[in-house]
């Protein structure tokens, strides 16, 4: 039953992944950095320690009984987090929904199960478990290859492929930093064994990590967007007759994206010793096929030659089945 739970929290952790960043596609009369600044300060920080706070109220306890190394790597995976998370909203605006959410999401799901594995099961690699998931892996990559493949052909009918190219560039960078919150789990057993010893539930334990980790991503998420509004001189514009839809907007972004790694979470805790390794691809999987359902619904590629559009089904195709193939390794 606990696996079961488990394996649901992390599908619904998946579904509210895949669709946080809908409400940023429907903002008005802002620019983009008055967006991300108000989810990063809402999800990050606000949301973020309302929720850790009411699952594991002696969290500063918790911390005081990690080890100081073990918080220092946790800081240094939530800002390398945090510079990926703004390369993520600047991909997801200069390719789309559609190409930008699978690209770099593939790349997080691989990565994010690759490394840990290569931390804590070396051991495993050349087995049954550690072969299926690096062939997984592989299919990702194949994957990401055909999405950029549609999306360059989008680009190429619009005459936009500079624009293309560097899109991709971002959304790459996006991809290999946005995995840390995964390493970090798998890097914060000690936290989570501090808070068990400490009376805190299993189930909300693994879930200690996120505060500490979202914080110092919150710092260099929103330090860059009020750089941006001094740099472009846009601060002013916040507020407007749109300021109060906006702000809506922006806290639903915030509560779907950190409730979705808090199920994800205590999901992965019920999946057993794999579970960082085994539920982040089902977590992201389900992200990737929601996120560009959304994309399609809103038109993105309306307009763009069949061809694209061939590739883009042919790359989202090989995305999902790489990635259910990566979590099946943990029945190998």
């Amino acid at each position: 039953m606990s696996l079961l739970t488990g394996f649901l929290l992390v599908l619904l952790a998946g579904v509210l992944q895949g669709t946080f960043v809908l409400p940023m596609t429907l903002v008005r009369g802002w620019k983009w950095e008055h967006t991300w600044a108000t989810f990063s300060l809402l999800g990050m920080l606000v949301f973020n320690w309302l929720v850790v706070v009411a699952l594991v109220p002696n969290i500063f306890a918790v911390y005081a009984a990690a080890p100081g190394r073990d918080l220092a790597i946790l800081a240094l995976f939530g800002a390398g987090w945090g510079l990926g998370a703004v390369l993520f909203g600047l991909g997801m605006e200069k390719l789309g929904m559609a190409l930008g959410y699978p690209i770099i999401m593939g790349l997080i799901a691989s990565l994010g199960a690759v490394i840990p594995l290569l931390v804590f099961f070396p051991g495993t690699l050349l087995t049954g478990k550690g072969l299926v998931l690096l062939g997984g892996t592989a299919l990702v990559i194949v994957g990401i290859v055909l999405c950029s493949l549609a999306g360059s052909k989008r680009e190429l009918s619009k005459g936009l492929s500079g624009s293309f190219v560097g899109g991709l560039v971002i959304a790459i960078a996006a991809g290999v930093l946005s995995c840390l919150p995964n390493v970090g789990a798998a890097f914060g057993g000690s936290l989570t064994r501090a808070a068990e010893t400490l009376g805190v539930a299993p189930g909300a334990a693994g879930n200690t990590v996120w505060a500490l980790l979202f914080t110092l991503g919150f710092v260099v998420n929103f330090g860059y967007c009020v750089f941006l509004m001094i740099r472009r001189g846009t601060a002013s514009e916040y507020w407007s007759g749109e300021t109060k839809r906006n702000l809506g907007l922006s806290a639903m972004m915030a509560v779907m994206w950190i409730s979705s790694f808090y199920l994800y979470g205590a999901g992965a805790v019920r999946l057993g010793r794999w579970g960082v390794i085994a539920g982040w691809p089902l977590f992201i999987s389900l992200s990737i096929l929601v996120g560009n359902l959304w994309g399609l619904w809103r038109g993105e590629w309306r307009g763009a030659p069949p061809s694209a559009r061939q590739w883009l089904t042919a790359g989202m195709a090989t995305l999902i089945v790489a990635v259910v193939i990566v979590a099946m390794s943990n029945s190998v």
